[in-house]
């Protein structure tokens, strides 16, 4: 899939509906089949699982959530059990932040190395500051690493802190209260398009917000609007929320 599609897809989250009713109705009996197969087996997994080590998992569970909630580290879990953390033996704490103001954003984000997104000069008047967030890596040479360390500790739960020094992805919200202009920047994955210039969404033209992207090899951004807006004028904006 294009990373435009996918990054719009993902925004609207529930508003686009893939697959047919036909295709569903006649595969209920098999997923079902399959998901009580399934569930029977994970039982049988768990119920072979100790309960110091259920213990164990709990108690670092919780130090590994205070830790983040406390001092704002992200960290990643190596899980000896991956049916206890369904079917995954990786997962995270922490490593979003989301600010309320652009100043406590700006101190985070002009800490980090990279392009990053800021308040374009050249925003419609009538628009303020309404959020932004900023995601750490979920994807590097540290994942595997970290698997060959949990593995190699034998432990049920294996925790480390990620020290990131550049962010995955990060959003600027603002609004003049009906509307929304909301600026992103996010990883491309290895399967992206490599499009030239600035480029609109595919989505049908009846459905909102409605995106421009722009890619530089490494990351995506993009503009996307509530309402229309003319792509030359889009594109003028995103150029000046990007600083590289």
């Amino acid at each position: 899939m294009k990373a435009a599609s996918k990054a719009a897809i993902a925004a609207l989250s529930g508003v686009l509906l893939l697959g047919s009713c036909a295709y569903f109705t006649a595969g209920v009996s098999a997923n079902k089949a399959m998901q009580v197969k399934a569930s029977k087996n994970a039982a049988k997994s768990t119920k072979a699982i100790s309960e110091e080590d259920k213990k164990f998992i709990e108690k670092e569970m919780k130090r590994v959530k205070e830790l983040s909630e406390k001092s704002g580290d992200m960290y990643i879990l190596y899980h000896k059990y991956k049916e206890l953390n369904n079917g995954m033996d990786i997962s995270y704490w922490g490593g979003i932040d989301h600010f309320k103001s652009y100043e406590e954003y700006l101190k985070k984000v002009t800490t980090l190395k990279g392009s990053r997104l800021q308040q374009p000069s050249n925003l419609p008047k009538g628009y303020t500051f309404s959020e932004a967030k900023i995601e750490g890596p979920t994807e590097g040479k540290f994942v595997a690493e970290v698997r060959t360390e949990g593995k190699k500790s034998g432990k049920p739960l294996y925790i480390k802190k990620i020290d990131w020094k550049e962010a995955a992805a990060m959003r600027l919200t603002y609004t003049n209260g009906k509307e929304t202009i909301a600026f992103s920047k996010f990883a491309l994955d290895a399967d992206s398009t490599k499009k030239k210039g600035y480029y609109e969404d595919e989505l049908p033209t009846h459905i909102y917000p409605k995106y421009v992207y722009w890619q530089d090899g490494k990351f995506g951004y993009s503009i996307s609007t509530t309402f229309d807006m003319p792509k030359k004028q889009k594109i003028e904006i995103l150029k000046k929320a990007i600083k590289k």
